[in-house]
């Protein structure tokens, strides 16, 4: 982070990246004041006249001031519709006076939630300030944070490990980086002195308990066709309504991913282009780490097998629609396409 600029404006949804924000912000504050600051914080109902004595003033204690605003109104969030094109009189002064900030003070506006940078407001701000878009991670985005981390504690993944991790991660709706890194660390301290590759057995029990890591769980056991280990899962899984929506659309997404994969090895297709039409089939997410799991399941299952499962399974969603039949009933269905015996 810069060390010219003493005004950051930090927002976002994601708590982890917007609380590393906050500490930088912090630490170069109280360089710049020479090592100590007094902190000043207001919430978003302060009035504007008295955010600017805060961070205007003196301390008697310290050398510098921090000033902290919370949800500030003159930076709203951004909830559809067209940003505001002008800037009150009060937000201009307010502008004027922070245009001015001492060296040794410095002033943070932290928002939760996704401001909208396309008011008149934030456009004039900005150019004072360093800007900290805290967005949300998804299954697109984890990884090079994961990396990162593993690597500052000199550790890596290993392509397996990778993987493995690729495929998890895929089951989530969200991600918290927070609960990802208290995982990685419970991983760490574990893990015996000198070892610096991570593995998938080694990842087996990373968050455990979840939701998401009991699908991941029960859907690479279904796609081996492994009923012992499959089927413990499946009442947690899919006996609630809203856990039977999420979780089966999960399901069907990885068994038209397979049915694809076998329709175009059938078809002789080459390696570039499995993976175009297997990045289509996935919503435009990368197929790359998906063919690597899906040549160690493929051989549990014929195209026409896959075909059957699919087809049956939204006929159950409709059934269940018409009131025929219920969530409870997907056990019985997963039952017919696995083997006791392994």
């Amino acid at each position: 982070m810069s060390t010219t600029k003493n005004i950051m404006i930090i927002y976002g949804t994601e708590a982890y990246l917007m609380e590393e924000g906050r500490k930088k912000f912090f630490a170069a504050a109280r360089k710049r004041s020479g090592g100590d600051a007094e902190v000043q914080t207001f919430q978003k109902d302060a009035a504007a006249a008295t955010v600017v004595e805060s961070f205007q003033g003196t301390s008697l204690f310290s050398s510098g001031t921090i000033t902290v605003w919370y949800d500030c109104p003159f930076l709203p969030l951004k909830k559809g519709g067209r940003s505001r094109s002008k800037i009150s009189k009060e937000e201009q002064w307010f502008l004027d006076e922070a245009g001015h900030l001492d060296d040794g003070n410095s002033l943070l506006f932290y928002s939760k939630g996704n401001v909208d940078t396309g008011s008149a407001f934030f456009k004039a701000l900005k150019p004072m300030a360093e800007v900290v878009a805290a967005e949300a991670v998804t299954e697109k985005t984890v990884m090079p944070y994961v990396t990162a981390y593993l690597k500052d504690r000199g550790r890596s993944l290993s392509r397996d490990g990778v993987v493995f991790l690729q495929d998890l991660f895929q089951t989530w709706g969200s991600i918290s980086l927070l609960y990802v890194f208290s995982e990685l660390d419970k991983l760490c301290i574990t893990l015996p002195d000198g070892k610096k590759s991570i593995g998938p057995d080694d990842l087996a029990d990373l968050f455990a308990g979840t939701m998401e890591k009991n699908l991941f769980t029960f859907m690479d056991a279904f796609l081996r066709r492994n009923g012992e280990k499959t089927l413990p899962f499946v009442e947690g899984l899919f006996s609630k309504q809203d856990a039977f929506l999420k979780n089966t659309g999960y399901m069907l997404s990885r068994l038209r991913l397979l049915l694809s994969y076998k329709e175009l090895l059938r078809a002789h297709a080459g390696q570039h282009q499995r993976e175009q039409v297997l990045t289509a089939v996935n919503k435009g997410r990368s197929a790359k780490y998906v063919i690597y799991h899906l040549q160690k399941v493929a051989s549990y299952w014929t195209i026409e097998e896959l075909e059957r499962c699919i087809c049956n399974i939204f006929t159950l969603q409709l059934h269940i629609r018409s009131g025929k039949a219920s969530p409870a009933d997907m056990g019985a269905l997963i039952c017919l396409y696995c083997s006791l015996k392994r």
